[in-house]
């Protein structure tokens, strides 16, 4: 990696760090610059506002469920729910600061919510065997929100990203169950 492209990921890494902290708004580019041992100037030199910076921190997630979403059709539903839970267990510090802080939805929020509606949208419909089905759409949703928001409790309990393969099993299993109900 570059030198301008570890100092990139350093100023990200930062502002993850100090916009979970004190928040979006409690933050100011003299902190992060403080933070980092540098000047205001050499930060601008990488992002020219705290806002440009607030959009590359949502830009990565953002990416990489795009790129999922990309590969769905190629995937099982196991797979498919499994990295929705991978995902989601790795963007938790990043779900943090988005759900703890009005300042970063008013930023961001209409891009948010589209990006965030679009994804979801299109992993559900991944999940639906066949369009129309207005019953399985339901249980696709279901099995949808087992996955990201059982994720997303079972990484608040822990107080890590860190699932181990049992917790993660049961997730893509509940998810499963929902998609797929016997009898």
């Amino acid at each position: 990696m570059a030198d301008a492209a570890r100092t990139r990921q350093r100023i990200l890494d930062t502002a993850l760090e100090l916009f979970t902290e004190r928040g979006f708004a409690g933050t100011s580019v003299a902190d992060l610059a403080g933070h980092l041992g540098t000047s205001k100037a050499a930060l601008y030199h990488h992002f020219r506002s705290k806002n440009e910076i607030l959009a590359a921190l949502l830009a990565a997630p953002t990416q990489r469920f795009d790129e999922l979403v990309a590969q769905a059709p190629q995937l099982t539903d196991e797979q498919l729910l499994g990295r929705v839970v991978d995902l989601t267990a790795e963007l938790f510090a990043m779900a943090g600061m988005l759900d703890g802080d009005p300042s970063v939805q008013a930023a961001q929020r209409e891009r948010l919510l589209d990006r965030s509606r679009d994804i979801n949208e299109a992993l559900t419909a991944a999940l639906v065997p066949a369009p129309g089905d207005a019953d399985a759409r339901l249980r696709a949703h279901a099995a949808y929100a087992a996955a990201k928001h059982g994720t997303l409790a079972a990484v608040a309990d822990l107080g890590t990203a860190q699932l181990l393969a049992a917790r993660r099993a049961t997730l893509v299993s509940a998810a499963l169950r929902a998609l797929h109900p016997a009898g």
